[in-house]
C-alpha cells in the first residue's frame, strides 16, 4: 500500500496527523487502507483485539470477511472505552453475528490494538483503531508474516477471549524469541510479563537512546536513563505536552528532552537502542501498563525497522519544543 515502508516479511505504516474534526476528510489514510486490504486478504480467521474502534472503512472489511468469505472473526474490547463509548462500529459487527468479548468495567484497560489474521499475519502497533488515531494522532502500526509470532498472539487472544485479563492471564508463550527471515523478535505481554525491566536492560547495554512517549512515568525506566547518560550515553527523547510533567526527573536531569507539538496528540510508544533495536506495541511506559492492563510488546532487532523509527523520530523532532526548565521546577 503506497505510504508505507514494505521490508518483504513486514510492512510498516506511520500515521500523518491533519489535525481536523471535519468527518469528511477522516479517508484514504495509508495506514487505514493498509488494515483494510489485511482483512480484504483474510480467507479463514480473524482475531481483533481492540482498546477503542470506529473505523468505518474497517468495519466494512471485517463485515465483507463474514458475510462473503465467511471468515471466522472473534473480537475482544475493552469494557470502558469499547463498548461504552458512542459506537455505531461493534454494534455492526455484533448484528452481523460477530462474537465481542470485553474485560467488563474493572478499571484496568483492555488497552491492545492487535490482529492475527488466518494465523500467519500480525497486525500491531500504538494506532488504536479510530478516526483520531489514524488522521489526528502520531501512531505506528506493523504487520509481520510469522506463523510463530501469529501463534503467540494467537494463545494471548484466546485467554483475553475465556475472560482472563490482566494479572490472571496465564505468563506463557510460546515463542518469547524468533529469528525471523533473520531478524530477532521478542514478544511480551502485561500484566502478566515484565517489560519495564527488560526496557531498563535494554537501556544499560546502551551506547545510543531515542524514546517517544505518550507516557513516561515509571521511574526504573527514567533512572536508568539518566544513568546511562551520565555514563555518557546520548539519550534524547520526545514526550507528549500534556504528560510531560511526568518527565520531569528527565528534564531536571538534563536529559536531551522536548515536548511534542502535534496539537493533537503524540500516542507513539517507541524506543529505538543503538539505531539497531525497536521496542513497539500498546505499552505506555507506567505502572498501569505493567501492572494492571492487558497490553503487547515487540522488540524488533532490524537496522532498517530502527532506521524508519529514527526517521520518524527526525521528523516529530522537528515540530518538537523546548520546554523552560522552571515549569518543572528543577
Amino acid at each position: 500500500i503506497p505510504g508505507g515502508i514494505d521490508g518483504g516479511w513486514y510492512q510498516l505504516y506511520f500515521t500523518s496527523p491533519i489535525n481536523t474534526t471535519d468527518p469528511s476528510r477522516f479517508t484514504g489514510a495509508p495506514l487505514e487502507n493498509a488494515l483494510v486490504k489485511v482483512i480484504d486478504g483474510a480467507q479463514q480467521k480473524i482475531d481483533m483485539a481492540v482498546f477503542e474502534f470506529n473505523s468505518q472503512p474497517v468495519t466494512d472489511a471485517l463485515l465483507r470477511a463474514k458475510q462473503q468469505r465467511n471468515v471466522q472473526i472473534r473480537v475482544v474490547t475493552d469494557g470502558d472505552h469499547g463498548l461504552e463509548s458512542p459506537t455505531s462500529t461493534l454494534d455492526q459487527l455484533e448484528t452481523a453475528g460477530i462474537p465481542i468479548k470485553s474485560d467488563g468495567t474493572r478499571g484496568a484497560l483492555m488497552h491492545n490494538k492487535f490482529f492475527v489474521i488466518d494465523g500467519l499475519y500480525v497486525w500491531t502497533g500504538s494506532t488504536n483503531i479510530t478516526v483520531n488515531d489514524i488522521y489526528n494522532n502520531n501512531n505506528s502500526s506493523i504487520f509481520i508474516r510469522s506463523s510463530q509470532l501469529a501463534q503467540d498472539y494467537t494463545d494471548e487472544f484466546n485467554e483475553l477471549f475465556a475472560g482472563q485479563f490482566g494479572i490472571t492471564s496465564p505468563n506463557t508463550v510460546a515463542n518469547p524469541s524468533i529469528n525471523n527471515n533473520g531478524t530477532q523478535i521478542e514478544t511480551l505481554f502485561e500484566a502478566e510479563g515484565n517489560v519495564p525491566a527488560r526496557i531498563v536492560q535494554l537501556v544499560n547495554n546502551s551506547s545510543s537512546i531515542r524514546f517517544m512517549a505518550f507516557s513516561l512515568t515509571r521511574y526504573d525506566i527514567m533512572n536508568a536513563m539518566l544513568a546511562r547518560m551520565q555514563a555518557g550515553a546520548d539519550v534524547v527523547g520526545i514526550v507528549e505536552a500534556s504528560s510531560r510533567r511526568f518527565a520531569a526527573p528527565l528534564f531536571c536531569g538534563g536529559v536531551d528532552i522536548k515536548q511534542d507539538g502535534n496539537p493533537d496528540v503524540l500516542h507513539h510508544k517507541i524506543f529505538i537502542f543503538n539505531g539497531q533495536t525497536v521496542v513497539i506495541g500498546s505499552f505506555n511506559f507506567s505502572d498501569s501498563a505493567a501492572n494492571q492492563n492487558d497490553e503487547n510488546t515487540l522488540i524488533i532487532t532490524n537496522p532498517d525497522i530502527a532506521q524508519a523509527y529514527l526517521q520518524e523520530f527526525e521528523r516529530r523532532w522537528a515540530e518538537a519544543q523546548t520546554v523552560p526548565l522552571s515549569n518543572f521546577g528543577c
